[in-house]
Formats: structure tokens, sequence, C-alpha cells
């Protein structure tokens, strides 16, 4: 391992034989100069990086670990082992002096759960911890899964067939694609409830939904026949697990397919086609739409930040939007204006956007200030990076484990 001046460092592997140095690799730890010490712990060795964010590594299953640790600005670290602090490390900082010991290294357990179906989206409900997941199940597959397993099933056919003669509703034994919603428990990943959608109908997105004090899942579909080249119709549909039952809550039709679902100031935020609709929900009125945004050829990605709005268009990389809640409508303030065929978009912060496009690229923009107003509605490349890979969801989070120095005084 070796450091730089500028806070990354780059590691490799090495040939005990011929002393070659394959498989480098890079990580930022800090932004500032980061020194390496070696110190022994739970019967083996570990290394501590003294930056303006420390980290401790240690090998797990032959793989680098990077774990932070709950302090900031360290300069240097010496290990000690005495009878009063057994292990232990002492922490010099510009601001005093630290003596630490390392708890227990935690480790990241990941565990598959077979559904026998493919996954397409998922929503993550803490209030009822539960998971709303979106599932492709192919019926011509005759091997079970967790859609026919269930015991507690609802059908879109049956809701829909006593409120609306239409006969997308209708239910057909040659359909040979049907999509769920699952409901599955946090804990035990038990599948709770599951949701059949009509024959023709796809679920395209799904977000849980704060509301009236109140928990939803909000999914949006799209009607996919082979005549037409995107769908034409689709529907928003608001769900309530209660803990026992799935509720559908309402439901309202839109002229397109639901690409994505968000919400902005409390409201409903859908990208449907070409055009980014916000919906105001009350469960004794139901579904409104309150205000559309046309400017897209395909509005596949949105994400919120107040009353921000970024969009990621299919070819025409992102627009920021502002949602003027007085006036109930939505309004463009910036635009990237080269051509970028987006599969996702993040807000990094009131100025700075993140996006991916299908060359396997990622790029950020930047909101630029100025006297002029033409300056003002430019999105302009601050930075890009071939990642090899396609991306299809952007979350924030951190790529090391948290708190894992106990400190002792």
């Amino acid at each position: 391992m070796a450091t730089l001046g500028d806070g990354s460092m780059f590691y490799c592997d090495i040939d005990s034989d011929t002393g070659k140095l394959t498989k480098k690799k890079k990580i930022a730890l800090g932004i500032h100069s980061t020194t390496l010490q070696l110190f022994h712990a739970f019967d083996a060795n570990h290394v501590f990086a003294s930056s303006d964010r420390p980290t401790v590594i240690y090998s797990n299953s032959g793989k680098l670990v990077f774990s932070t640790v709950n302090m900031q600005d360290i300069n240097h670290m010496c290990p000690i082992n005495t009878s009063a602090y057994p292990d232990a490390l002492a922490l010099a900082s510009s601001s005093g002096f630290t003596v630490g010991s390392v708890a227990t290294i935690q480790k990241l357990h990941i565990q598959t759960i077979p559904l026998g179906e493919s996954p397409k989206k998922i929503a993550y409900q803490e209030a009822t911890s539960t998971y709303g997941i979106i599932t492709l199940r192919n019926n011509n597959v005759t091997a079970p899964s967790v859609s026919t397993l269930c015991q507690n099933v609802s059908d879109s056919s049956d809701v829909a067939n006593g409120m609306d003669p239409d006969s997308r509703f209708k239910k057909d034994s040659n359909n040979t694609e049907v999509h769920n919603l699952i409901i599955m428990d946090k804990k035990t990943y038990e599948v709770l409830h599951v949701h059949r959608f009509a024959p023709t109908e796809w679920a395209l997105s799904i977000h849980s939904y704060f509301c009236n004090e109140k928990h939803y899942f909000v999914v949006g579909t799209g009607f996919v026949t082979a005549d037409d080249t995107e769908p034409k119709d689709g529907r928003l549909i608001i769900f309530r697990w209660d803990g026992n039952t799935l509720n559908q809550i309402a439901s309202t039709d839109v002229k397109g397919a639901v690409i994505c679902v968000t919400e902005v100031c409390g409201k409903i935020l859908a990208g449907i086609n070409n055009k980014v609709t916000v919906f105001e929900f009350k469960e004794e009125d139901g579904l409104k739409s309150e205000c559309k945004y046309h400017n897209t050829l395909m509005a596949i990605s949105l994400r919120s930040r107040g009353q921000f709005i970024l969009v990621g268009d299919l070819l025409r990389s992102m627009a920021l939007l502002v949602y003027k809640q007085l006036e109930e409508r939505l309004e463009d303030i910036a635009k990237d204006y080269k051509a970028n065929w987006m599969t996702q978009v993040e807000i990094l912060d009131d100025d700075t956007f993140l996006g991916a496009e299908h060359h396997n690229n990622l790029f950020v923009c930047t909101k630029e200030g100025g006297l002029e107003e033409e300056d003002r509605r430019l999105l302009k490349l601050a930075g890009q990076f071939h990642l090899g890979e396609n991306v299809n969801v952007f979350r924030e989070g951190s790529l090391v484990l948290q708190n894992h120095l106990v400190l002792h005084l």
C-alpha cells in the first residue's frame, strides 16, 4: 500500500516469488496527506490510515476492507499495549491526544433470497418494516415462485372488473408474462402479500410515500400491447399495507406509461412518457393531476431536493426544474444541452448533478451563476468518468463501514 499527498491510496497484490506487483487499485481516503501505521488487534494485523478521514484497513476473505473511524483529522497514530490499555491506539490530532481501542470489526453479511421470478424494482418502507418489490413472472415456467406459493393474493382483474368493463383488466389465460407487487417482511424475508397486475399491465416504478400521517406504496404501470411502439395508457396506483392486508387506496388512468415516480414537496411526481406530472393525493378525493411539464422526449428518471427536480431525459441529457407550489406549475430553470442517452440521474447538492448514460459513462454538471440569463440556464459539464458498466440506480451511502473505533478518555 502507498499513499499520495492528495489523500489517495494505491494498493496492489505482490507475488512472493518474483516480487511483481499486479491488480493495482486506487481509493480516496481523504483530501489531505495520509500516513499508514501497522497495529495488531483481534489476533490479526491491521493498518491505521491517519488523515482528515482516518480509516482502519483490514483483510477479510482475501479482500481489503476499509472501516471509518468516529474521529476526524488524526495527524498520527501509535499502537500501545499496557496493562491499563491493552491493544490500544494513541491518537494525536491538532486539538489533543486520545487513547482508544478498536471495537469488534463488523462484517457485511449478504444473504440471497430466491424469488423464482425476476425482480425489477424495490422500495423500502421503514415504518412498516417491509419491502415493496416489483417482479416479472413467466407463466410458461412451471417452477414454483414466491407469487405462486403465497396464500395472500389480490388481483387487479378482480379489483377493476367491479368498477370498469375495460378489456385491459379481463383475465387472459394466454398471457405469458405477469407483473406482481410483492410485500416482503424486512427481518424474516417472508412474502406477506402478492398483488397481481392486469394481463397486459407492466409495473414499471415504485416509491414509498408518506402522506397525512400514513405510509403508502405508489406504483406506476403501463399497458403494453404488440400493436403499440410505446404504451399509450397506464395507471398510477396507491397501496397501503396495514400489517395484514394490502389495500388499493386509489388509482388513476394516465395517457402513457409511468416510467418513474418520486415525490416533491409532499406530492407525487411521476414521469409519464414525455411528461413530468405532479399529483395531489388525498384518501377521500383520490389522485388529482395538478400540473405538467411537457418539454422532454421521455422522462426516465426523476430526483427531487426541496422544490427542485432533476429530470433524466432519454435523449436530452438532464434538466433542472422548479416546482412553484403556490402557482401550481413546473418551470425549467437550467438544462444540459448536449445529447446524452441517459440511464439515471442524481442530485448531489443544490448546484451539482450526477448523470449516467448508455455508453457506460458518468458525468457531473453544475448550475452556474452569472449575470447573463443564458449562463444561468446552462448546466455546465464539470467532470466525466468512464465506468465501463451500466448504471440503473444511484443511492447515497458509504463505501466503508461506520464507527468501529471506540474511544476511552
